[in-house]
């Protein structure tokens, strides 16, 4: 069995768990659970004096509905029971998130675990400013925080005082049972791949290059969806946990909304109202996109293409309700739909300008609703819907 072992002891210096500090969205202690079973870690050990418990719980919980197990304990002294000779220990310091293509490469991944010690030269940075955390291994190298270990030297533990520091203890027992050690560069030490969470700003600091690279740069082809782009990318790590859910339901409020507006106000209210809910609703999918990325827990397509599925099917009432206002029925009200369904078609597959401009809902109901103000709304959903067509027509052809 794979074992990891953590902690959630050491502070800041202003007195805050690192294990509490929150990193894009979620616990460094999360962070450092996921890293482990990312390992394929079946069961999480996490030593604690006991004040952690408000963060422990739920993620407790999150562990054993994986399938895992989640242990809290108060002192090693239980280590030895739940650790047999033949399992594979994973250590990693207290405050410590690597990157998991750095882990995954230096411990071997979810394939057979290689068992070693990681090293760092004795006068690099962290050694230097951290010799608490990062502690001396030999003459010329410090521990970097990651171990890897035979189960087997855990049952010496019996022979330690009770307060002795049992990551410490058991880094000594992996050397002396000639465990090997691995040498990280340079390059792999940066700061965006190596976090040690000893502080508030250094959490910061590392969360902004994470939300950075996982949230890619914004095409102003599609204006409304860019400007959501950014605005997710500005709020985040605000609103990773509840963001998407919280703009997908103000979403469907101001569709609903618009629909009404549309049937019973003026049609321009409806339409904006729809433009701003489609704007929510990419918001949404945005913020989803953005924490699943981040937590590296693939592709979230399904959530994604239900919301878009229900703001076009909403625009295209709003639209309906715009061309033929409640009760009355006008032909001319299947103008709504067919736009929006021949919208649909063109920015399917397409990473043209074209797909881009019609796949930005909130864009193009917001521009109808210039013209719905003015009484124009049939006619420009005429030569929206023959524009689209004829485009549709030309790629088919170019194909």
């Amino acid at each position: 069995m794979r074992i990891g072992l953590i902690s959630a002891l050491r502070r800041t210096n202003d007195g805050t768990l690192r294990a509490d500090l929150a990193l894009a969205g979620r616990s460094v202690l999360a962070w450092q659970v996921a890293l482990l079973q990312s390992l394929g870690v079946e069961r999480v050990l996490c030593l604690t004096d006991g004040t952690a418990g408000v963060s422990l719980l739920p993620l407790q919980h999150s562990v054993e509905a994986s399938g895992g197990a989640f242990h809290v304990l108060k002192g090693f002294t239980a280590l030895p029971a739940l650790i047999r000779a033949e399992d594979d220990l994973v250590i990693l310091a207290d405050g410590l998130v690597p990157s998991p293509e750095v882990l995954g490469a230096l411990t071997g991944g979810e394939g057979t675990l290689q068992r070693m010690v990681a090293a760092i030269p004795a006068d690099h940075a962290l050694a230097v400013d951290h010799p608490e955390d990062f502690e001396r291994i030999d003459a010329a190298r410090h521990w970097a925080g990651v171990l890897v270990m035979r189960g087997a030297a855990v049952q010496h533990l019996a022979d330690f005082p009770e307060d002795a520091d049992a990551i410490s203890v058991l880094l000594r027992l992996a050397l002396q049972a000639g465990t090997p050690c691995s040498d990280l560069g340079l390059r792999e030490l940066v700061p965006e791949s190596w976090l040690l969470a000893d502080s508030a700003d250094a959490v910061a600091l590392h969360q902004r290059s994470l939300i950075a690279a996982a949230a890619g740069a914004a095409d102003w082809r599609a204006p409304m969806t860019a400007i959501a782009a950014r605005l997710v990318r500005t709020l985040a790590p605000r609103g990773l946990e509840q963001g998407g859910v919280v703009a997908g339901g103000l979403a469907l409020v101001l569709l609903l909304g618009g629909v009404m507006a549309a049937a019973f106000a003026p049609p321009a209210a409806g339409l904006i109202l729809a433009g701003l809910g489609a704007f929510a609703a990419r918001v949404s999918i945005d913020y989803s996109a953005l924490a699943a990325r981040l937590r590296r827990e693939g592709n979230r397509g399904d959530s994604a293409s239900v919301l878009a599925a229900a703001v076009d099917t909403l625009a295209a009432l709003a639209l309906w309700f715009a061309l033929s206002p409640w009760p009355e029925w006008q032909p001319l009200a299947v103008l709504g739909p067919l736009a929006i369904g021949l919208a649909r078609l063109a920015a399917r597959g397409s990473d043209t300008t074209l797909g881009m401009l019609a796949s930005d809902r909130a864009s193009v109901m917001l521009a109808l609703a210039l013209p719905a103000a003015f009484g124009f709304l049939p006619e420009a959903l005429a030569c929206l819907a023959l524009g689209l067509l004829a485009a549709l027509l030309l790629r088919a052809s170019a194909d």
